[in-house]
């Protein structure tokens, strides 16, 4: 049992430091991208790009508002893809940011008002790890007329 406790508080001690060593990106740009094909629930497109390609899990926070009015609030962990971890972009999908605090009919209001061309302004904060209680604040963008 005393084996066990020492191998467990290795192993969490050795995740935390790892955690710890993950390294600052700075948001570079947000673009919205719109895709005509397809499932609708797949058409509205937001693609965050960093000044180099992200290591591990960033929680984020993003409100997108639109020229308007419509607001849409979520969160989540930007991950890098499998497909391809060097590319400095994360793209995802708005319905995501969908939620119980999210106004009726929500997704119907991104496929109508969350058009490119039409977002006045997103703002995106983001955080070292993958929540914002164990993390450390990095910084807060707000992107203007996309």
């Amino acid at each position: 049992m005393k084996y066990l406790a020492i191998s467990l508080m290795s192993v969490l001690s050795i995740g935390f430091l790892a955690g710890c060593e993950q390294e600052k990106v700075k948001l570079t740009s947000v673009e919205i991208m719109s895709r005509d094909d397809g499932n609708p629930d797949f058409r509205r497109l937001i693609q965050y790009c960093f000044d180099h390609p992200i290591k591990g899990g960033y929680y984020h926070e993003v409100a997108i508002e639109s020229k308007d009015g419509f607001i849409l609030e979520g969160y989540g962990v930007l991950r890098p893809a499998s497909s391809d971890p060097d590319n400095k972009c994360i793209v995802r999908n708005m319905n995501q940011y969908v939620s119980k605090k999210s106004p009726p009919r929500a997704r119907d209001l991104i496929e109508t008002y969350l058009t490119k061309g039409n977002v006045a302004s997103v703002r995106v904060t983001v955080w070292q790890g993958d929540s914002p209680e164990r993390s450390e604040k990095m910084e807060q963008k707000t992107f203007n007329n996309l």
